[in-house]
């Protein structure tokens, strides 16, 4: 069963407490370290964007439309949705000749709270390109052009597109496509769901070019070298994802999922780690995330030490004094 892994401490008192799950998994599917259940069975929500993009450039999407890496980036994010954000999306629409209303994601506000305050003092209205699931949706698009498939049904997981994304994801976690689940998206499109220790098994093959004798690895060359030199786009300056990424010079590539759940890929050690927060909690996605890293010893003193307020997060009052921490609590077991 899940285990606490982190707690809320305010003034001194333990205010709140969350439960979840990790897998540490090497390429090989070997689970090495543990805490709670690594069988729980989710879904990856937006953790599986990655390996969505890697279908995509299987059918060369970044030949038929000219795309840049930073454009291959933001199709494997969570964007912020700040403005160097909305550029990139734009410039993404024009080469597939798209308008923001041919989306299917829906309207939601940036992201980030940096980047709300940039667009509501501009006066102007969250729309699509707001949305942090747009780029993925733009890769989904050009998938189907690329391929001469309709787009207009690419959110129903009988699509092609959506077949193969499947496919996909049967092979890098090692599981049966019948045994992946297949659920909704908050954005709208197929969501994938294998249990957690799958997952960490994914994330740890990503950008191993030698897994199934080399089928992915030019896709795998191509989305390494998008997404590590591109950290900005597959978050924001003020998120995990994009701080771990930069900070140890992509050797960590990490990306969040909605309702608590992360991965991540760490490519001089061949490994993958998955987590979730089981109450879907963000606040304290982090704080396990890179306690993790810092038990399996993966982190320099000095990087940890710049990620320590995503490592203990400060609570505040509402004028900035320091009243307590984010704290993890657990201890990894050997498997």
């Amino acid at each position: 069963m899940s285990e606490k892994l982190v707690e809320v401490i305010r003034s001194g008192i333990v205010e709140s407490v969350h439960f979840g799950d990790i897998a540490v998994v090497n390429k090989n599917g070997g689970l090495l370290y543990y805490a709670g259940n690594p069988e729980q069975a989710g879904f990856f929500r937006s953790s599986a964007k990655p390996l969505i993009l890697l279908s995509h450039l299987l059918k060369n999407i970044h030949v038929h439309f000219n795309l840049t890496l930073r454009e291959l980036a933001i199709m494997a994010s969570s964007h912020s949705g700040g403005s160097r954000h909305i550029q990139v999306l734009l410039s993404i629409a024009k080469k597939l000749g798209v308008r923001e209303s041919d989306l299917t994601c829906g309207v939601r506000e940036p992201f980030g709270e940096k980047e709300r305050y940039e667009l509501y003092k501009t006066g102007k209205e969250p729309g699509q390109f707001h949305n942090n699931c747009s780029g993925k949706h733009l890769g989904n698009i050009a998938a189907c052009k690329a391929a001469g498939f309709s787009w207009d049904s690419v959110y129903d997981p009988s699509h092609p597109v959506q077949l193969d994304v499947k496919a996909l994801i049967s092979d890098f976690c090692g599981l049966p496509a019948d045994l992946v689940y297949v659920g909704v998206d908050g954005c709208g499109v197929p969501v994938f769901g294998v249990p957690l220790k799958n997952m960490a098994l994914a994330y740890s093959r990503i950008f191993d070019t030698g897994f199934m004798n080399g089928k992915y690895a030019d896709v795998q060359k191509l989305l390494h070298k998008a997404v590590t030199q591109n950290p900005d786009m597959i978050a924001s300056d003020d998120r995990i994802d994009t701080q771990l990424n930069r900070l140890t010079g992509g050797d960590h590539f990490g990306k969040m999922g909605s309702d608590g759940v992360f991965c991540v890929h760490v490519h001089s050690k061949g490994i993958g780690i998955a987590l979730k927060i089981r109450d879907g909690s963000i606040r304290a996605v982090a704080p396990a995330v890179i306690e993790t890293l810092v038990q399996l010893k993966m982190l320099s003193s000095d990087i940890a030490e710049k990620l320590k307020d995503f490592h203990y997060p400060p609570v505040k009052t509402w004028s900035g004094k320091v009243i307590g921490r984010i704290t993890p609590v657990f201890t990894l077991k050997k498997s």
